[in-house]
């Protein structure tokens, strides 16, 4: 009975058709463009039909979306979702990366490719191919189109509404319209605004945005489908200023035709709305924009009704819609090809990924999961996804053409601050794509404060839980100063000198998508150069020495999901460490009096770090962050180098570098929450407030030996506040920090960079 009203409404609709037909004509205008929708659906609520739909760029995406039967609703829905947020910002939703996969974070800001071919080139990455990565986007509009495809067959005209869009063949300088094909590839290539998107290729050559030579289809609408009424929405006039400091703006304005095409009154009616107030990337402003189409369509529905006698019942409307829908065909891939890569074993790779096992065919979700285990190592520059529909078998071919990064490559970066603890970044990377990848890396820090080493090599193995061997040796040294002055003060006397030297081996194996374990077994030496106090006649003592010969045997389970690695605002962290240690040491004062003391120890040692950050509102998140260490690690026969060898609480890059005794136990718990005004997208107002307690707080004895205190007994504080803006490749800070500990312990400061040193052999 249902399918009989669904097939009785859209013949109703379909003779209705033949009385007077309305083509839509959408314009480009980035953001500006959600207006489309408000309009859209002014005119779905006063019953106006929409036979048509031609767009350029927003418009093409708007226009593809109601050709595919999205609802104004719907539409909104999608435009405002985390998942187009991350396809139009370049951003990998960290719930989908496979945490195994990923490179451990480094203070790299720019990266350096060397590529071998006749003769040895180097290529800087620095300005990449575009402003946003493709990669989110490849797959999130094969999901979206693909579906919408297959149902017309490629054929644009056998949509729920007969549509086309415009792109720009830039190498013959011509428009192109688009009305077959690919529904997904089209759109794509219609919105391809120069530097921002990387181009689409069609028939081998690179596609643009159409807004180059044609914003404003209305001629492609006349000319393709003759309706008797046009209705053109115009949204990218009214702007008469120009940001100059907008890379986009300013490339808009150099690129983007402006014809100021009219609308005949015998044709139809233009409507131009002014959203000059708003940006191409404004979306976060969805609501604000579309209302102002919807009421400005609203304004002129009596003109339009004027025009168009014909109605379409809304009963009809979502007869025709639900029966289109039901002949949209379930996606389901039954073969996978990959072609581009630098050899046939990589195509055969990347493959496997996604035909794993004895699986022969794999749904959408499936094909999503193995798509950013693909891309999630970094090795590809680009995987592009093409779906082909088999009517015959219901079923589809995944195809995938693969860009592979060079295996050599070169990073620069560092941390900039006007504190001590500035340092510059260098490495050197080797890395290889296939069944038993092969990566290494040469890693230097060098800093008035910091210096370290680091040489990490790694070996993937295709077995059925994804395992590697991985060895690292690591020295590093870092110096507390007696005061903490800016950067450029290289005369400070040094207070302590931490030298932290070990080799370890390690195992590693993933535990599902966003978990890995790693167990290791590894040999260190650390040596400690102190100052009983930073008091004292640095000119009339010496440094006391502690040095400590340690073996290990460690594992650690993490699952991180946060969407930034210094500056979260989302996702959460756990990370449970857990080492038994056999050590050697020894102590040697500086005094020539006193004796060198010795002694060897066993311990336990655990550690657990839990953050987590939710989201209150689009503006707001919280975060909330817990720190616990326990240790069976006895006191040495010295106050200070016990405090000096006890884990250090630093929960901001901006205390890494302080010193300081009330933070440091060798058991504690301490907790803390961060609320989050996220200003804009990138901009970010962070407080963090933290409390910490020793299980037991080491205390000093009179002749310089340490005792514990009571159990739980001393509370210590501190609280940060800054403002945040994220760029792409780094991070800047301007902070104001609190600390209860020593008195009236107020800092201020300016940071710009990526902090991350690296590790440490008792962390």
């Amino acid at each position: 009975m249902r399918r009989g009203l669904l097939i009785l409404g859209a013949l109703v609709t379909a003779a209705a058709a033949m009385a007077q037909s309305v083509g839509l004509v959408l314009s480009g205008g980035g953001a500006k463009g959600i207006a489309h929708i408000g309009v859209i659906q002014a005119l779905e609520d006063n019953e106006i039909p929409i036979d048509y739909v031609a767009g350029t760029s927003m418009g093409a995406i708007v226009g593809g979306l109601y050709a595919a039967g999205f609802t104004p609703e719907e539409m909104m829905q999608m435009l405002m979702s985390k998942d187009f947020s991350d396809w139009s910002t370049g951003v990998i939703n960290e719930n989908l990366t496979y945490y195994f996969d990923r490179k451990q974070p480094t203070p790299a800001m720019v990266k350096l490719n060397f590529v071998s071919d006749d003769s040895v080139k180097v290529k800087l990455d620095l300005l990449p191919s575009s402003l946003i990565s493709p990669l989110p986007m490849n797959f999130g509009f094969l999901e979206l189109f693909t579906p919408y495809t297959a149902q017309c067959g490629g054929n644009f005209d056998r949509l729920f509404v007969p549509f086309r869009c415009v792109a720009s063949d830039v190498f013959n300088k011509r428009k192109l319209v688009l009305g077959s094909g690919g529904l997904g590839e089209a759109i794509r290539a219609s919105m391809s605004f120069p530097i921002v998107f990387k181009p689409q290729y069609i028939n081998g050559l690179p596609i643009f945005d159409g807004g180059i030579y044609d914003n404003f289809p209305v001629d492609v609408m006349r000319s393709t489908f003759a309706p008797e009424f046009v209705l053109g929405v115009d949204v990218s006039s009214g702007s008469s200023k120009i940001d100059m400091n907008s890379l986009v703006d300013q490339v808009e304005t150099m690129i983007i035709q402006d014809e100021n095409v009219e609308i005949p009154d015998s044709v139809g009616i233009k409507m131009v709305l002014n959203l000059s107030e708003f940006g191409l990337l404004d979306f976060p402003k969805a609501r604000a924009i579309y209302k102002i189409g919807y009421d400005r369509t609203i304004a002129i529905i009596d003109s339009i009704k004027g025009r168009v006698a014909r109605r379409v019942p809304r009963q009809s409307r979502v007869f025709a819609r639900e029966l289109f829908k039901s002949r949209t065909p379930k996606v389901i891939f039954d073969s996978v090809s990959v072609q581009g890569a630098k050899n046939e074993k990589q195509n055969d790779y990347l493959r496997h990924l996604f035909m794993r096992g004895e699986r022969d065919t794999l749904n959408v979700e499936q094909a999503k999961i193995a798509y950013y285990r693909a891309i999630t190592s970094g090795k590809l520059k680009d995987f592009v996804p093409h779906a082909e529909y088999k009517p015959a078998s219901r079923m589809f071919t995944l195809g995938f053409d693969a860009k592979v990064r060079d295996n050599v490559s070169a990073g620069v970066g560092g941390w900039l601050t006007s504190s001590t603890n500035s340092m510059m970044y260098l490495s050197l990377n080797y890395n290889t794509l296939n069944y038993h990848s092969f990566d290494a890396s040469v890693d230097g820090w060098v800093g008035q404060s910091y210096y370290a080493g680091r040489l990490l090599a790694r070996v993937a193995f295709n077995l059925p839980r994804p395992t590697e061997l991985q060895i690292e040796a690591v020295t590093s040294k870092q110096k507390f100063y007696a005061s903490d002055m800016l950067f450029y003060e290289d005369e400070l006397p040094t207070f302590i000198i931490n030298n932290d030297r070990y080799a370890r081996l390690n195992a590693g194996f993933a535990m599902g998508r966003r978990s890995r374990l790693t167990v290791g077994l590894g040999y260190g030496y650390l040596h400690d150069r102190f100052y009983q106090s930073n008091v004292v006649d640095y000119s009339a003592v010496g440094h006391d020495e502690a040095h400590y010969k340690m073996w290990q045997a460690r594992a650690t389970f993490e699952r991180n999901t946060l969407n930034h690695e210094i500056y979260p605002t989302s996702g959460s962290r756990l990370r449970v460490v857990a080492m038994g240690l056999r050590s050697s040491s020894d102590y040697e004062p500086w005094a020539a009096a006193e004796q060198l003391v010795c002694g060897n120890e066993s311990w336990l040692q655990g550690e657990l770090q839990w953050d987590k950050y939710a989201s209150l509102h689009r503006h707001f998140a919280l975060g909330f962050r817990t720190d616990v260490v326990a240790s069976t690690r006895s006191l040495m026969s010295n106050y200070t180098a016990t405090i000096v060898q006890a884990t250090a609480f630093t929960p901001t890059p901006a205390t890494a570098n302080y010193f300081n005794p009330d933070f440091r136990s060798t058991s504690f718990v301490a907790a803390g929450v961060v609320p989050i005004w996220k200003v804009i997208d990138n901009l970010q107002v962070r407080t963090e407030f933290y409390a910490f307690a020793p299980f037991r707080r080491i205390e000093e004895n009179t002749d310089h030996t340490p005792r514990y205190g009571k159990w739980l007994n001393h509370l210590s504080y501190m609280g940060e506040a800054a403002i945040v803006y994220n760029f792409p490749f780094a991070s800047l800070s301007i902070y104001g920090n609190y600390l209860s500990y020593p008195k009236r312990n107020w800092n201020f400061g300016i940071s710009f960079g990526l902090f991350f040193t690296a590790p440490r052999f008792l962390r």
